[in-house]
């Protein structure tokens, strides 16, 4: 049994924790998401960017040197609406996601959530959106390569419901993607291939 300056404290606590919640998510705007048009694109690449910020706190500057994706691919994940944002009430982007097939898979190319907009459940709305949108295609299963342990890798993935796949046994093409990750310098012992069936 506690003692009541326990319970003080403990009740303290929490009501610190719920008003510390209550002030974070009235500094994020409410958002939407939407497929990606055009115009987003010249937006895209320094959203990118400010996502990878998060990559200094594990000590892997190194990542933030890597080409973001370039205006041939964002155009092509656009024309096939395979390509997604979450924009505040005035159309500002927060987000995207993006992704192609692969194999009769959805394999998500990328996800990223603008650096002061992170851990605020918007790349969980992306990840939803684009899972639904994908399934009413047919798409029966959705891929991804990630940081097998980063929190915002592999265990986020995990949570919505990914398990870690055998790389040798889904084709060439994720051969392919996997072979070109290495060769751009990312640690491919902490890397894992993920998938979810839709």
């Amino acid at each position: 049994m506690m003692d009541p300056l326990s319970i003080l404290a403990l009740a303290a606590e929490t009501v610190q924790r719920s008003e510390a919640a209550a002030n974070k998510s009235q500094l994020v705007p409410a958002c939407t998401t939407r497929r990606g048009q055009l115009r987003d694109i010249p937006l895209l690449g320094p959203l990118e960017r400010s996502a990878a910020e998060i990559f200094r706190t594990v000590n892997m500057d190194s990542l933030l040197d890597l080409p973001t994706l370039s205006r041939f691919n964002l155009t092509s994940l656009i024309d096939a609406g395979h390509l997604w944002v979450a924009v505040d009430r005035y159309d500002q982007l927060m987000g995207f996601i993006g992704g192609e097939n692969i194999g009769g898979n959805f394999h998500i190319v990328e996800l990223s959530v603008a650096q002061r907009f992170q851990g605020n459940g918007i790349g969980k709305m992306l990840m939803a959106r684009m899972m639904d949108d994908v399934k009413r295609e047919g798409f029966r299963a959705t891929t991804l390569t990630a940081f097998r342990s980063i929190p915002w890798n592999g265990p986020f993935y995990r949570k919505l419901g990914f398990m870690e796949v055998d790389l040798g046994e889904m084709g060439h093409d994720y051969m392919k993607i996997w072979q070109n990750e290495g060769s751009l310098g990312l640690d491919m012992g902490q890397r894992c291939l993920m998938g979810r069936i839709l």
